[in-house]
């Protein structure tokens, strides 16, 4: 089974001020986000890729992203809400620009998290990050048996969120956080394959295209 992570596309225009946006923070897609959307869902449609279903979190700017992107494909196919895949609170962060957490609590945390996936010890991010990392680990045990082995199914989350399905391939995590870096860009895709109950990132922060979709699996990870 297939299963393509997006995250949800832009919800600041270009020149406002970029803050951190957590669970707390329920903004809509803006127009270049919608647009992101239409690119994936049509990407997937030219490639012929069939979803057999389309998982999103609670917050408006993933189910207003899967919306867009179910559309796209020109379906009935109706996006399903998943709590698993709600994003992080960020506590005393959330708000805030990079230059504003690092004015305030120094940027050895910032830049740690953002480096190398270190949780912050004293930001007040919530729900703590074992039970975080429980919740997507069994969101990715209990999708497995819901499809056929040659099932594809998406999930539209946020970049915190991500991080953690990364986790689920301690391979690929090293890999990424040494080679190419661990965050993921508004509207870009990663794709993990599972087998026996087990995942592997085969592809990781990728922008959508049909050419992408198409590729065969041992080229993927070139295309990181």
């Amino acid at each position: 089974m297939k299963l393509v992570l997006s995250r949800h596309g832009n919800t600041f225009v270009p020149g406002e001020k970029a803050v951190w946006v957590g669970c707390r923070s329920d903004l809509p897609l803006v127009e270049e986000g919608r647009r992101q959307g239409e690119r994936l869902g049509a990407s997937l449609f030219e490639a012929g890729v069939t979803l057999a279903a389309i998982y999103c979190g609670p917050l408006l700017r993933t189910r207003a992203y899967a919306e867009v992107v179910a559309r796209e494909l020109g379906n009935t196919l109706r996006p399903m809400v998943d709590d698993g895949l709600t994003e992080i609170d960020y506590g005393d962060w959330e708000g805030l620009s990079n230059r504003e957490i690092e004015e305030r609590f120094g940027g050895a945390a910032l830049k740690a998290w953002e480096n190398k996936s270190v949780w912050p010890a004293s930001a007040g991010w919530n729900p703590p990050e074992a039970e975080l990392a429980r919740r997507i680990e069994a969101f990715a045990r209990d999708l497995a048996p819901r499809h056929a082995e040659t099932d594809t199914a998406l999930a539209i989350t946020s970049n915190g969120v991500l991080r953690y399905f990364l986790r689920l391939d301690p391979a690929a995590f090293e890999a990424q956080l040494r080679d190419r870096g661990i965050k993921v860009a508004t509207g870009h895709v990663c794709i993990m394959e599972a087998h026996e109950g087990m995942y592997r990132v085969v592809l990781w922060n990728a922008e959508p295209g049909a050419r992408l979709f198409q590729m065969a699996p041992d080229t993927w990870a070139g295309a990181s």
